[in-house]
């Protein structure tokens, strides 16, 4: 089975963040931080809209996080966009992972 090079995949989500300019630094920051790739940026009324495709396992509580990073003035929508394979280093952790979990 290995000799076939079986890849993981992982789901991405075109995410799009709403905040006040005063914020941009923190939430390109943190989006960065999730992996996530910065698609673009645009100006609506007093509000940057950030636009940036992120993986799904770094979701994971983002709404309370931007709220609590944005002073509860951050909005965001999320939808699926496509899959990608999984980076090596992290491929790497989950096999082992559930190589452990099966070998008890």
């Amino acid at each position: 089975v290995l000799a076939a090079r079986p890849i993981l995949l992982e789901p991405i989500y075109e995410v799009e963040v709403k905040v006040p300019q005063d914020y941009m630094g923190d939430v390109m920051g943190d989006l960065s931080a999730r992996r996530g790739r910065i698609l673009g940026m645009e100006q609506s009324g007093n509000f940057q809209v950030i636009k940036a495709l992120v993986p799904l396992a770094e979701l994971y509580r983002y709404s309370t996080v931007l709220r609590s990073m944005t002073q509860g003035r951050g909005l965001h929508s999320r939808k699926f966009s496509h899959y990608e394979e999984v980076p090596r280093e992290i491929s790497e952790k989950i096999v082992a992972a559930a190589k452990e979990a099966q070998n008890g």
